[in-house]
């Protein structure tokens, strides 16, 4: 099957600037791509079609990425062995410029526009250094108080299906996360202004960073300010959140009405929805509702164990928040689930991450049935080296709880 590349316009950029240099030819027109094509023929013996040339190059126009062969090819012609290679040599060469100029950028009391002009452009989100070198930029833009050059990382269409793209601006957003919950106003602000203007903050500062314990401050001011939902799931989402929000502040008529609208834009939804969205969906329905039909059916539904895993850590956790003790208590659904073989596994940090707060939250439903030798030996299996920022002072403030219980 073919592959394709998502290419950076620097990358493109290269890629033509070094062939023309190469072969002494202007990339510019129709003809020029006819002829390229006959030089590629007599130096490789490779056909490629000129049209093909021409949507690389952007003489004409198109929305699809460059297939492998296609950038492989241009790759060799350069005289790397392939695209890959290309893109790991102009990383390298462009390594030290960026950290030099980086921290050029720290010792100036302003932001150097120049600098930063020449930096953007060789940052790409393809690379882990290059996020977290984002990250750096981000974390320095708030600290001198230039918020809005923040948004040089706004304008960033990702694929609601694409997790590790998602995973890596969470990475790069989390100067953005800190200084909210540390209450920095004039930011807080500033992203409520933008929530409504760019994809990737609802994406990330909204529905990633779910700052629970923020629902009354500056979280609960940035869900009740989202009105133009970028993301299909975006307003259940946020309504979801706003049926917690109304319940903590003891509104449970406004809770109640919201859960409706829920359940109504749910049975309006065709999309696969998260698993986590699901386990909300049915905790609230529970609590306040006391129907558990939606909690049997979301578990039917999910066939993989990690879907089970999240949709049941959530379920219990806003019991366990909201509910009653007969209420969290009454379901033994999140014994059910076979994990001895995930705990040991080579699994990422968003999974080994989810299974601690899953034990987390099982060892505390061991302990209110009375189960204290399951109890204890759940709570052996908790790693807290894996801890999601947002949740970090819920999970370390059960664990505490947890660990003086069951001590006695």
């Amino acid at each position: 099957m073919q592959k394709y590349y998502q290419i950076s316009d620097n990358e493109r950029q290269f890629i033509k600037n070094g062939i023309e240099e190469k072969f002494n030819l202007k990339i510019i027109s129709t003809n020029d791509c006819k002829l390229l094509a006959e030089i590629i023929f007599d130096k490789v013996h490779i056909l490629i079609s000129y049209n093909t040339l021409r949507r690389f190059f952007n003489i004409l126009s198109s929305t699809n990425s460059p297939s492998s062969f296609t950038v492989n090819l241009l790759s060799t012609l350069l005289g790397f062995p392939d695209f890959i290679s290309l893109r790991e040599h102009r990383i390298n060469a462009n390594r030290d410029f960026i950290h030099e100029n980086l921290h050029l950028l720290h010792l100036h009391e302003g932001i150097n526009t120049n600098i930063l002009n020449e930096i953007i452009p060789l940052l790409h989100e393809n690379h882990w250094e290059n996020i977290y070198q984002i990250r750096s930029l981000i974390d320095l833009f708030i600290k001198k108080g230039q918020y809005e050059l923040i948004t040089l990382f706004f304008d960033k269409n990702i694929d609601e299906n694409n997790h590790e793209e998602l995973y890596k601006y969470y990475v790069a957003f989390q100067p953005i996360h800190a200084a909210a919950t540390l209450n920095n106003k004039p930011l807080i602000n500033f992203i409520s202004k933008s929530i409504n203007k760019y994809k990737v903050v609802q994406q990330v500062l909204l529905q990633l960073y779910v700052e629970e314990s923020k629902l009354e401050d500056y979280y609960g001011a940035w869900i009740n300010n989202c009105s133009e939902y970028f993301t299909s799931d975006a307003h259940i989402f946020c309504t979801c959140i706003k049926v917690q929000f109304h319940f903590s502040k003891k509104e449970k008529d406004t809770a109640k009405i919201l859960l409706n609208q829920l359940n109504a834009q749910i049975r309006q939804y065709s999309s696969k929805i998260h698993p986590i969205m699901l386990g909300r969906i049915a905790a609230w329905n529970f609590i306040i509702k006391n129907d558990s039909s939606y909690l049997e059916r979301y578990i039917v539904k999910n066939s993989d164990v990690f879907d089970n895993i999240s949709t049941l850590t959530f379920f219990y956790k806003l019991l366990y928040f909201y509910g009653t003790k007969k209420q969290f208590i009454k379901f033994d659904y999140i014994t059910l689930l076979q994990t001895e073989n995930l705990q040991n596994s080579n699994k990422p940090f968003n999974i080994k991450t989810e299974l601690s707060l899953f034990y987390l939250i099982l060892s505390r439903y061991y302990l209110e049935t009375k189960k204290i030798d399951l109890a204890l030996n759940t709570f052996g299996k908790i790693d807290k080296r894996y801890q999601f920022s947002c949740s970090s002072d819920f999970f370390m403030k059960e664990y505490e709880l947890l660990s003086s219980a069951l001590e006695n």
